[in-house]
């Protein structure tokens, strides 16, 4: 099934027209959806259909991030809803899939969105200590290069805060999306 989404960036200015807050204006969408962002390919889903939420409820988030989560909920900020981006590997599970997506976005089921995202990455402290062995090793370490360039292959998750436009988002709506976090593994 093709959706449209329009993920042209708009931007909030002040009053002199200096931009603010980035936002983007695309549909929402019930299903995870993958996209093109002009090559490359997006999976984006919402948070309780999140590829990478483990059973418990959880996602694999950087402490810096999560933080910044937590900053925000804080302050009162609130969202209708919250959807993850994860960057896809146009060399990957997608790489099939790129023909029809250059015709538009495409949704998918929960087992597709797993396979192109590929496995939740580890702890973020594992990559420290990656490069730690590596360093240690003189830069030289089989083990250490082998799994630095591993860790190096993941790529940017984006958390947005969603909000719908004049009602809460509902499937194939029009809704406004604010980047909240982005991180690369």
């Amino acid at each position: 099934m093709t959706t449209t989404i329009d993920v042209s960036l708009l931007r909030r200015s002040t009053s002199d027209g200096v931009p603010r807050i980035p936002v983007m204006r695309a549909d929402w969408h019930d299903d995870p959806v993958i996209a093109l962002d002009g090559a490359v390919p997006y999976l984006v889903a919402p948070a309780a259909r999140d590829p990478h939420r483990r059973p418990d409820g959880r996602r694999p988030i950087p402490n810096a991030q999560l933080t910044e989560l937590r900053r925000m909920e804080r302050t009162g900020i609130r969202f209708d809803e919250i959807a993850i981006a994860h960057e896809l590997d146009a060399d990957g599970a997608v790489s099939s899939l790129l023909p029809m997506l250059s015709r538009g976005p495409v949704t998918c089921s929960d087992e597709v969105a797993r396979l192109v995202v590929g496995p939740a990455p580890e702890h973020p402290g594992v990559s420290r200590a990656v490069r730690a062995l590596d360093l240690v090793a003189g830069g030289v370490s089989a083990v250490g290069s082998a799994a630095r360039a591993r860790l190096e292959a993941r790529l940017d998750p984006i958390v947005f805060g969603v909000v719908g436009v004049g009602e809460a988002p509902r499937d194939g709506a029009p809704a406004i999306w604010f980047p909240l976090v982005a991180w690369r593994w």
